[in-house]
């Protein structure tokens, strides 16, 4: 993974978090970012896929 990956992954989670609330400083915002990391290495490479799993799995 490489820093350009990273980068659209904080800024899904950033707004996963935005929107529902969530502290970025959080146990649950750490565990919602370790989700997204595990899903874009099993290939879910879109910001739009991404956001919406994220979401349901709140």
């Amino acid at each position: 993974m490489f820093s350009d990956d990273l980068d659209r992954l904080e800024k899904v989670l950033d707004a996963v978090c935005m929107d529902r609330g969530i502290s970025l400083r959080s146990q649950e915002a750490e565990r919602l970012g370790a989700l997204m990391i595990q899903l874009y290495r099993q290939g879910v490479k879109e910001d739009a896929k991404l956001l919406a799993l994220a979401k349901a799995y709140l």
